[in-house]
């Protein structure tokens, strides 16, 4: 895939939690229940899952693969359960374009963090002070977003 390609697939990607986190808060909100909504979600989560596992050739002998991650990897599926869970609580509460500012905001300074550490398995990416630079205006425009 060319450099330009994976850009946009990125872009995509950040488009799709755009739209799906409010589509998981208007669940929420319509069913009363947070938790409910959350349940739904991951029950069509995990049945799309093993679809596409099984369309790109996974078999059930594949299950042994489980074992290969560190155990406390896995923690990911409960982070990824409760940012759900938060984002149903927060965007009917602080709005969308709030939410989603410091959503990405908090991604970026955790990701230049995590990249700069070598943590997590990535590869050692040390933080320039044109990417430190970088990181304190997404952290400034959030400010300029959410202050009221």
């Amino acid at each position: 895939m060319t450099g330009l390609l994976l850009l946009a697939l990125a872009f995509g990607l950040g488009v799709a939690f755009a739209v799906y986190l409010p589509m998981q808060s208007l669940a929420a909100t319509r069913m009363g229940s947070p938790m409910l909504a959350n349940v739904a979600f991951f029950g069509f989560g995990l049945v799309t899952a093993i679809a596409v596992a099984v369309a790109a050739g996974a078999r059930a002998g594949d299950l042994a693969r489980f074992a290969a991650p560190p155990w406390w990897t896995y923690a990911a599926g409960v982070m990824s359960g409760l940012m759900i869970l938060g984002s149903s609580f927060l965007i009917p509460r602080v709005g969308p374009a709030a939410f989603f500012v410091l959503f990405v905001a908090g991604q970026v300074v955790a990701g230049t963090v995590i990249g700069h550490r070598g943590w997590l398995g990535a590869a050692p990416d040390p933080a320039s002070l044109k990417v430190v630079a970088g990181v304190a205006m997404v952290v400034a425009g959030a400010w300029l977003v959410t202050h009221r």
